[in-house]
């Protein structure tokens, strides 16, 4: 699930493991006006969404928590 909107400043990236973390990123991204970029099962995003991230002003994280960290998909976004 990916929503990209091409005239978005801001952005939300974010993966979710059970549809939680979604609800609040897609309610954080529908009251900043953001594009929503979601991080898929295998920790990657489609291939435009990195242009919407290079545009982006500001760019909002979300994630789940698992054991006190971020997930393992979040985590491989983030290195890339």
């Amino acid at each position: 699930m990916t929503e990209i909107t091409t005239q978005a400043k801001t952005a939300v990236v974010y993966h979710s493991g059970y549809g939680h973390t979604a609800r609040m990123a897609s309610a954080v991204a529908e009251g900043a006006g953001a594009a929503l970029v979601a991080i898929d099962a295998e920790g990657n995003i489609a291939e435009d969404a990195w242009a919407t991230l290079a545009r982006a002003d500001a760019i909002l994280f979300g994630s789940p928590t698992y054991m006190g960290g971020p997930s393992w998909q979040f985590k491989k976004f983030a290195d890339a």
